[in-house]
């Protein structure tokens, strides 16, 4: 379906495709731009995140392996630990095996609860070897605590107490004692229980001679290590962070840090351990988004221990492409509206100027091309309005623009002159019509009028004595000329009226011809409607048989109320009808429908098949009922609120205060007061019959139609 741009001129167009067409292959470079560039950046700048994790995380194996080739040195230069290890070495090879078994045994049970005084813990931190190490961790603060063994695994010398005294059960001790006499070995990153921060342990081997004589392990606090190397990095909107395998964040390079106080999100955990290296997107605590770059730290065989994350706000990421981005997009708007501009100058000269004129001229002769009343043909307005477009008509011949426009000026000139001719013509005939088809329409009002009662017939007649006798009223206005509501008044006998009210399907013309059928076809059968039931159901199939005759598809709603004055009944039957309302004077209840529960019962002309039932009921002195068809109730006011059923009986109820006679007038005003017009969209008809007592009764002419 072609696009439309409602409210947009023909200028306004131009310019439309103008910036289509010279702006489309800047939307499709920048939509380019905005995925496959966007992408590649992004993938480019996660690549150098996760290199400056790699960097760190190969900083700090150096940093804690330096510290291993340090101490190497220091201990060489220093030999007080390997000149005491010898001596322990030395004392316990004088001790029986099972002995020194028994005695490691016993001192590594008692170790954890020995008091800081006694002096077998005194001896291992106090000795010579022992004071020595204290100095190196002195002068390098990262190290958080330095253990040394003699060649059986016994603890000789610490910079603290430790949390057990033999060490030979240690993985870390059987590495250090497969150590060649330069060798060093380097632990994953783990909690150690006996400095009680996370660190990396680094295994030396200690020789006599040439001979085996202990293992030292030294653990490097990795946070405080970290701080000294990733803080030097840092700039304000990066940071750098080590992650435990469970979340918890260990060092970070942010001020004020407190480690293992804050985790990072799951998700984001997850996805770092999933990968092992990489770069990811995240998003903090303040939803703030982050390109995060990860490597693990040393690891074993089936587990990382840690992971380094270099982070930046990722609107500082994408803060160089976003200027870049404006740049061209400025130097681009700035082309496509010269583009514009030279463009729309050149449209509007030769095509744009002219086609307004012949704009201009079309709405003079349209201006012209209107259906006034016949007396307003001749008026000096519609005058003035043909002089105007014959002067537009001679502003149109003097486009020269020697292509196409100037063709369509010419013949469009011809055209005007031919159609304000025609439609002088066309007027006139147009008013000799109108007048005939309004002569007509009369006609057939009138017409239909005259199928209305012209008088309410007297039931039982003044001069016959009967308990009860009948009163009646009515209203009835078509929507236009003609209309498709009709109603009888059928004088049984004596005793007994029949009121029928029927309702064609749509209204006017064709409306009005089915109640002048529908009237024929009552009147022949007017000694079958003492029983309602028989009654429609014979109209129904005569009815059906001549709109199947015609091709057409119609139908009537329809209902016939008897009244019996003598036996005091009233008898009804209905054709897809509204249920009237019925009251009693006096009775102090509001009308109600004279049937609540549905009656299957189509309305006349549908089906041949169809038999209509009659129901019956008591008739009572002061019994109203009012008849009415659905255009008295469907009614809608400005908001499309209908007036309904139950607004109807609340008006038909405060009409029981006047008199009979004003009884339909006065509902149908309270129902025009409520849509704030006069006219209707639907016909309207509303019939009213009252039971009196036999006292009364007078003998009155119909009345009250619209």
């Amino acid at each position: 379906m072609a696009m439309r741009f409602v409210g947009v001129g023909l200028q306004g167009k131009f310019v439309i495709a103008l910036l289509v067409s010279a702006a489309l292959p800047f939307l499709i470079a920048l939509a380019v731009f905005e995925t496959s560039g966007f992408r590649y950046f992004m993938d480019e700048r996660g690549r150098f995140h996760h290199m400056e994790a790699a960097n760190l995380v190969h900083a700090l194996d150096e940093a804690a392996d330096s510290h291993g080739g340090m101490l190497q040195i220091w201990l060489a230069a220093e030999p007080a630990l390997s000149d005491y290890a010898s001596v322990k070495n030395r004392e316990a090879a004088g001790i029986p095996a099972d002995e020194m078994a028994r005695k490691k045994r016993m001192l590594d049970e008692l170790w954890p609860s020995l008091p800081n005084d006694d002096p077998r813990l005194l001896e291992v931190l106090r000795n010579a070897g022992a004071q020595s190490l204290m100095h190196y961790q002195k002068m390098n603060p990262e190290v958080a605590e330095i253990l040394a063994t003699d060649a059986y695994g016994c603890l000789i010398a610490a910079t603290g107490k430790s949390t057990d005294f033999d060490q030979a059960d240690e993985n870390w001790w059987h590495e250090g004692k497969a150590l060649g006499v330069h060798g060093r070995w380097t632990d994953i990153l783990r909690f150690d229980a006996s400095s009680g921060v996370f660190s990396q342990d680094i295994v030396l081997p200690l020789h006599q001679n040439g001979a085996f004589a202990g293992v030292v392990k030294i653990s490097v606090d990795v946070s405080s290590l970290f701080s000294r190397l990733g803080s030097q990095k840092v700039h304000d909107s990066e940071r750098w962070e080590i992650v435990l395998a469970d979340g918890w964040i260990l060092a970070s390079a942010e001020k004020e840090f407190v480690s293992l106080a804050d985790r990072i999100p799951e998700d984001t955990r997850q996805d770092i351990l999933a990968d092992g290296k990489g770069w990811i997107l995240t998003q903090d605590e303040k939803g703030e988004a982050w390109l995060t770059g990860f490597a693990a730290l040393e690891s074993s065989e089936d587990t990382h221990g840690a992971y380094v994350l270099f982070s930046s706000p990722r609107d500082d990421v994408v803060a160089p492409l976003q200027k870049r981005f404006l740049q061209v997009g400025a130097v681009a708007v700035g082309f496509l509206a010269v583009c514009t501009l030279a463009g729309y100058w050149l449209i509007h000269h030769d095509i744009l100027r002219p086609l307004d004129a012949l704009g201009r001229a079309s709405r003079s002769i349209s201006a012209t091309a209107r259906f006034h009343p016949p007396m307003s043909l001749d008026t000096e307005e519609i005058r003035k309005q043909r002089e105007a477009a014959l002067r537009e008509l001679d502003s149109i011949s003097t486009i020269r623009t020697g292509d196409e426009i100037e063709s369509l000026a010419g013949d469009f000139a011809v055209m005007s002159e031919r159609l304000l001719r025609y439609h002088s013509e066309l007027e006139a005939d147009v008013r000799a019509k109108t007048t005939v088809i309004h002569d007509e329409l009369e006609l057939a009002r009138q017409f239909q009028t005259a199928l209305l009662p012209s008088r309410y017939p007297d039931v039982p007649p003044v001069t016959v004595p009967n308990p009860l006798r009948l009163r009646f009223a009515h209203f009835y206005q078509p929507a236009f000329d003609v209309g498709g509501d009709f109603f009888d008044l059928i004088e049984l006998d004596e005793h007994r009226a029949g009121i029928l009210i029927a309702d064609v399907m749509g209204h006017g013309a064709r409306s009005a011809l089915v109640t002048a059928i529908l009237r024929a076809l009552v009147r022949n059968h007017t000694t079958q409607a003492g029983d309602p039931g028989v009654f429609l159901t014979e109209i129904n199939q005569h009815l059906h048989e001549v709109i199947s005759r015609s091709g057409q598809t119609l139908f009537v709603t329809a209902f016939l109320l008897v009244l019996d004055t003598r036996q005091a009944t009233a008898a009804w039957s209905v054709a897809g009808h509204p249920a009237p309302l019925r009251v009693r004077r006096g009775g102090g209840k509001l009308p109600e429908p004279l049937w609540s529960e549905p009656h299957h019962q189509p309305a006349l002309g549908l089906s041949t098949k169809a038999v209509y039932q009659t129901r019956q009921t008591s008739l009572h002195a002061g019994d109203v009922f009012l008849l009415f068809t659905d255009g008295a109730f469907e009614a809608e006011n400005p908001e499309g609120v209908m007036f309904g059923v139950e607004r109807l009986a609340h008006s038909f109820d405060e009409a029981l205060d006047g008199p009979m006679a004003a009884m339909p007038a006065k509902i149908v005003c309270d129902v025009s007061t409520f849509q704030h017009r006069q006219n209707y969209d639907d016909d309207v008809c509303i019939v009213a019959v009252e039971a009196v007592s036999g006292k009364a009764g007078a003998k009155t002419p119909a009345g009250g139609d619209g």
